[in-house]
């Protein structure tokens, strides 16, 4: 809901709800086991983060740990997921730029990386391969070959989308949506946003994100302007960083079992257990409180998205209108990662 004056927006509230799944709930009536295939399903540009970020909050609460094997393919996935997600909102780029061709390779990459993911797990969109105690589908050669060539492609892309940002003639992106780096921290912000405005929030530098600590991070520069052409640059230069971080884990991959033998039953015992992720967008994170029971008394999700989303009731406020369009593009939501 916004307000216009002069053909700039002097209000504006952002009203959601309206996609509700009530996906918090359903978790209360779900055996802890068959809570990530659920919670793959919020955020569906990058549904393996959900699964797998449900899976180590339970594996923490309940002490299990996770095979070398299924923690490394974990962080390879996770890259994976982060190069697809970026790819499907830089999408906005050539079709702004009114490039034809680069917009039909952006949309050509990403039908490759949906028939990746059939490959690997069966599923196009939402893998389900995600377990606690580890994950269900092992990685083969053929699936590996495929991989590391998109990885290829991907890196290209980004190359071109990289230039096409940095171009002079892309208008109403540059000095547009400024998000001070004072800001950032005040309104929950995080990820490629935060690090547009000027502060690395990087959570993959942590230890004991995933199998990181087994990995280099690769620095990425890009500008910091805060504004939407930062944040989407961001976006585009974080892709070979990711695709670097998977080549890691494929040239050093362990052998050794992918799962964890659970027992019959799985109770966590009675506590609270938090865990974060760096997600594509930012910190992402669950918050497991079990009363020593087989379903979660509650489990509750922090998502960048929400975050991001209310966001625009500042950022707008000011713009013109031609405006808009740029600003909501560059900053990452997806409906059923906000109304979960």
């Amino acid at each position: 809901m916004t307000k216009v004056e002069g053909g700039r927006i002097s209000r504006a509230r952002v009203e959601i709800g309206h996609l509700h799944r009530g996906v918090e709930k359903l978790f209360e009536v779900r055996d802890h086991r068959q809570i990530p295939v659920l919670a793959s399903r919020h955020d569906w540009q990058a549904p393996f983060v959900g699964e797998v970020g449900s899976c180590v909050v339970i594996e923490r609460a309940a002490g299990i740990e996770v095979p070398a094997r299924a923690a490394w393919l974990r962080t390879a996935l996770f890259e994976l997921t982060r190069i697809m997600s970026h790819l499907s909102f830089l999408a906005w780029v050539p079709h702004r730029a009114d490039d034809s061709e680069l917009s039909a390779a952006t949309h050509r990459s990403l039908e490759s990386v949906h028939e990746l993911w059939r490959r690997y797990s069966g599923n196009r969109v939402h893998p389900m391969v995600s377990r606690v105690g580890g994950l269900a589908v092992d990685l083969d050669a053929e699936v590996e070959v495929r991989w590391r060539s998109w990885l290829d492609e991907a890196c290209e892309l980004a190359g071109r989308l990289t230039d096409t940002l940095a171009d002079p003639a892309l208008r109403g992106t540059a000095s547009v949506g400024v998000i001070e780096a004072a800001l950032v921290d005040p309104l929950g912000l995080s990820g490629p946003v935060a690090r547009a405005s000027g502060i690395d929030l990087d959570l993959r530098r942590h230890p004991g994100h995933l199998a990181h600590d087994a990995v280099d991070v690769p620095t990425v520069q890009a500008p910091t302007t805060g504004d939407a052409r930062a944040r989407l640059t961001w976006l585009a230069r974080e892709i070979p960083a990711s695709a670097s971080i998977c080549r890691q884990v494929l040239d050093g991959l362990p052998s050794g079992p992918i799962q964890t033998r659970l027992p019959a039953t799985l109770k966590i015992p009675v506590g609270t257990t938090w865990s974060t992720l760096e997600a594509p967008w930012g910190r992402a994170d669950v918050v497991l409180v079990s009363r020593g029971g087989t379903t979660p008394w509650r489990l509750a999700l922090r998502t960048p998205t929400f975050a991001d989303v209310q966001a625009l009731e500042h950022v707008l406020v000011g713009a013109h209108l031609e405006d808009v369009e740029p600003i909501i593009a560059s900053l990452g939501w997806t409906l059923g990662d906000l109304d979960k």
